[in-house]
């Protein structure tokens, strides 16, 4: 069993690493010059078919360790970033310690930027298919650009995310096992299919508040419709429902196995994150408070899903790191929670 598990592992890995031929066909390019806002930062712009319409171009921005260069022999190990439905490719560096985390490190830091309501997902399209496609965007093309041309290492790299980034940290990671060697998740909408059980939030609601935040999109272009019991009360009215099992780390938990986890969110309450960078956060933090229904809606929707995963996860038995305290869906705690998982993310990828 163990040769057959080697064996499988060894193939992932393998599969993984992008051939010349799938860097030729890539069809996402880099745009113009590189902008260095600092020594530390890199900021590029890539075009993509794979994105839609006016927005097929996207920033990524870079954090590269003192000794990088375009002209460099050698590859570093990333981290990749992920925002929330508000931000974009500068979120992490506006609003985290970050870049003060890396400073001595030997690892790249890559932010992209995608848009309010990516999900990070390959859009349903009303079954069209198509664009926006950001899962496709995301692994099969800006990942070979950032080897080939940025010196990023082909088989070591770490995923962690905010808000609708943690559902995409969780999600890119389980569904493409082998790519990241460890994930994380800071208030991560990480159960679509959650459903409330005292007339709160279910989570579909928070797709479709993403669907009018973006532009006015109509929320059913990204997954579809997830049918019972959300949308209908016929139980065999089941709609789109299998792509929103696709991209629901709940159901595709069996994918995260063998890496390491770690899921924080809070309970909707505000409060002093009882922290200063650069101490560490303090493991007493981490009280499992209850989850208040009076409190912020988008946390308290939050908690339900961090705890409906972990509660997956325990079942399977595939270990996770959990930090459940009290907290709202706010920077105040996930820079605090970033800096709690940061030595694990670092270990995992050898930085």
């Amino acid at each position: 069993m163990r040769l057959l598990a080697a064996m499988i592992t060894a193939l992932l890995t393998a599969s993984l690493a992008p051939s010349a031929q799938a860097l030729a066909e890539n069809p996402a390019t880099v745009v113009g010059d590189d902008q260095r806002p600092d020594a530390q930062t890199v900021e590029f712009t890539v075009h993509s078919p794979s994105l839609d319409g006016l927005f097929q171009w996207k920033k990524v921005r870079l954090l590269v360790p003192k000794d990088w260069s375009k002209d460099a022999t050698r590859t570093w190990p990333t981290l990749w970033l992920l925002h929330g439905a508000s931000g974009d490719h500068q979120s992490w560096t506006g609003g985290s310690h970050i870049k003060q985390l890396v400073a001595d490190r030997g690892v790249i830091v890559v932010m992209p930027e995608t848009n309010a309501c990516s999900s990070y997902s390959d859009w349903w399209n009303y079954g069209n298919g198509g664009a926006p496609a950001f899962e496709t965007y995301l692994v099969d093309q800006l990942r070979p650009l950032l080897e080939q041309k940025y010196h990023a290492s082909t088989d070591r790299a770490a995923v962690a995310g905010l808000s609708m980034g943690g559902l995409g940290a969780m999600k890119l990671a389980a569904n493409h096992p082998g790519m990241f060697k460890s994930a994380a998740s800071y208030s991560g909408a990480v159960s679509p299919l959650f459903q409330a059980t005292d007339g709160t939030l279910n989570g579909p609601d928070a797709v479709k508040a993403s669907g009018l935040v973006c532009l006015g999109t109509d929320w059913k272009k990204i997954w579809g419709e997830p049918g019972y019991p959300f949308d209908t009360t016929n139980p065999q009215d089941v709609r789109q429902r299998a792509i929103w099992q696709r991209a629901s780390p709940v159901v595709q938990a069996e994918g995260l196995r063998g890496i390491p986890l770690y899921v924080s969110f809070g309970d909707g309450t505000s409060g002093d994150a009882g922290w200063q960078y650069p101490e560490p956060p303090n493991p007493a933090r981490c009280t499992n408070p209850s989850n208040n229904p009076k409190g912020e809606a988008v946390e308290h929707l939050v908690y339900g899903m961090g705890h409906q995963l972990v509660d997956k996860l325990d079942s399977a038995h595939i270990p996770v790191t959990v930090c459940a305290h009290a907290g709202t869906h706010a920077w105040l705690y996930w820079d605090r929670e970033l800096n709690a998982s940061f030595p694990m993310l670092m270990s995992s990828i050898g930085a």
